[in-house]
């Protein structure tokens, strides 16, 4: 009889495993800290004093950074086994996506002895309902493959737009042409040749999950390559209402501490608080942190995680633990530590959100520091629900369509199981805290139903959750139970159009 392996014993097995969950969790946090450098650096850079080689080299990182973080952070989720629901953010704007690529493979061009150009064809849009990333890593394959084939000639880019198709994006290189075999391929996974490496294949898979339609070709005058990606007319948005979450936010009175202890992210969070009005305190560490909450008034505290001295999560824990109007007062971990074990540490310390780094947009920074002191950013509080003023749409079905689409087939099955499972535990669980007048339990409930309803685009059940969160977060233990049974209808009616959703997949 053979003998086996022996079987590891589970406590081994689980102590393994918890050892590499702990190495990931490190891990993720030093590559997210230093992408955070990366962009936070770039951004610092006064391009107006450069010359404009040197300035197009400069917008080449600064496009290409972007993305790479994006690509790092969903990488990092995937090896971490997250299967947590995040609303995904389906909009591109196209004149600054094109300045932007234009930025990006105009140098890379020029170092291969190449140029790059850009032709803007007649009337285009002013937005595309698709995903950025995706976008860009379906171009961004493309142009790549053009750039290494077109032999030093040029690489052309010809974007239009057929109100009665889509919108247009042609790429052109002068070289010798994609071979037969290239052509016929429906999935891209062909033998190495020209043009038929793991770019092209990345580029069909990403492009029919968008969904848009791609073609291959060989011009018939010249037989250069031509890749041409059409977006269908239906994710086409020509003209855009200006909103009010188009300006930047206005912090000019609020008093905020930050504790940070890297001087390049300091740096950073300074220009864009002070670039939004804010009054700023900067600390090094969690000691300072506490000292300088024990001497002064803040509207909310800016924490990293990981600080000399004492930690973010000491600090939250302390300041939660003290007496009077500091305990309530507003914490939010700004941090590269944002897997779901570290997210669920943070909130049992106290925290009332997390901003994950790198920070890319110093508008989202800030709405997102309104939300959490409760301040009107086109956002409803909790005396508008009352009186039923400023509420959002019901559902904007759309987004739970780009969801599932984005998940894919057999994706979709299980999205939906697991979001009916999590909308009736938190219901349930919301329904014990309302009752129990237990604020921590309704807010932490709230944080989980936000990002839920956000993501299937419930847009008035997303604003209930938040606007339930800041009563709870104030202890207006009155108001909670009214906010609540207005949420709850739409709980409801959110879980029959997902159940319904499931049943016709399944």
């Amino acid at each position: 009889m053979a003998e086996g392996r022996p079987p590891i014993p589970s406590e081994e097995r689980r102590a393994a495993e918890q050892r590499s969950s702990e190495a990931l969790q490190r891990l993720s946090h030093d590559i997210r800290s230093a992408m955070s450098d990366v962009l936070g650096g770039i951004r610092l850079v006064d391009t107006a004093r450069l010359d404009p080689q040197t300035q197009t080299q400069i917008d080449r990182v600064r496009a290409a950074s972007d993305t790479l973080a994006a690509l790092v952070d969903d990488a990092l989720m995937v090896a971490s086994g997250e299967t947590q629901i995040r609303a995904q953010h389906f909009d591109v704007d196209v004149d600054l996506w094109l300045r932007a690529l234009e930025g990006r493979w105009a140098g890379r061009a020029a170092e291969r002895g190449s140029r790059f150009v850009l032709d803007r064809q007649g009337a285009l849009p002013k937005r595309l309902l698709v995903s950025p990333i995706e976008l860009a890593r379906v171009v961004g394959n493309l142009v790549g493959n053009a750039l290494i084939h077109a032999g030093g000639g040029d690489v052309a880019i010809e974007v239009s737009c057929e109100r009665s198709r889509g919108f247009w994006i042609c790429i052109k290189d002068q070289g010798s042409g994609f071979p037969e075999h290239v052509l016929q391929a429906d999935d891209g996974l062909v033998p190495s040749d020209r043009g038929s490496g793991l770019g092209l294949s990345i580029a069909r898979e990403l492009s029919a999950g968008m969904p848009a339609n791609l073609w291959l070709r060989n011009e018939p005058d010249t037989g250069h390559g031509c890749a041409c990606l059409l977006i269908p007319k239906e994710k086409v948005v020509w003209t855009v209402e200006a909103k009010p979450d188009a300006v930047i936010p206005d912090l000019s009175d609020l008093r905020i501490l930050m504790a940070e202890d890297n001087l390049t992210n300091q740096t950073i969070l300074r220009q864009m608080l002070e670039g939004m009005g804010a009054q700023t305190v900067i600390v090094a560490d969690g000691q300072a942190a506490m000292g300088a909450l024990g001497r002064e008034r803040f509207d909310i505290a800016l924490l990293d995680i990981e600080m000399p001295r004492m930690s973010g999560l000491e600090v939250m824990e302390q300041v939660r633990a003290a007496s009077g109007e500091l305990a309530t007062m507003p914490l939010v971990a700004v941090t590269a530590y944002v897997l779901r074990d570290n997210r669920e540490a943070i909130y049992a310390a106290g925290a009332d959100g997390i901003i994950g780094k790198p920070i890319a947009s110093p508008a989202e920074f800030g709405r997102a520091i309104l939300r959490y002191v409760g301040r009107a950013t086109g956002e409803t509080i909790p005396t508008d629900v009352l009186s039923g003023g400023g509420l959002e749409p019901k559902m904007d079905i759309g987004r739970l369509d780009r969801l599932l689409e984005a998940a894919g087939a057999e994706g979709s099955v299980e999205l939906l199981a697991r979001m009916t499972e999590d909308l009736q535990a938190v219901g349930h669980a919301l329904g014990i805290g309302v009752a129990a007048a237990d604020a921590e339990e309704v807010r932490a409930q709230t944080h989980i139903l936000i990002a839920i309803s956000g993501a299937a685009g419930a847009e008035r059940l997303c604003q209930f959750a938040e606007v339930l969160n800041i009563a709870a977060k104030r202890s207006n233990l009155d108001q909670m139970p009214l906010i609540h049974g207005h949420l709850q209808a739409d709980l409801d009616d959110l879980i029959t159009v997902i159940r319904a959703r499931h049943a016709s997949l399944s």
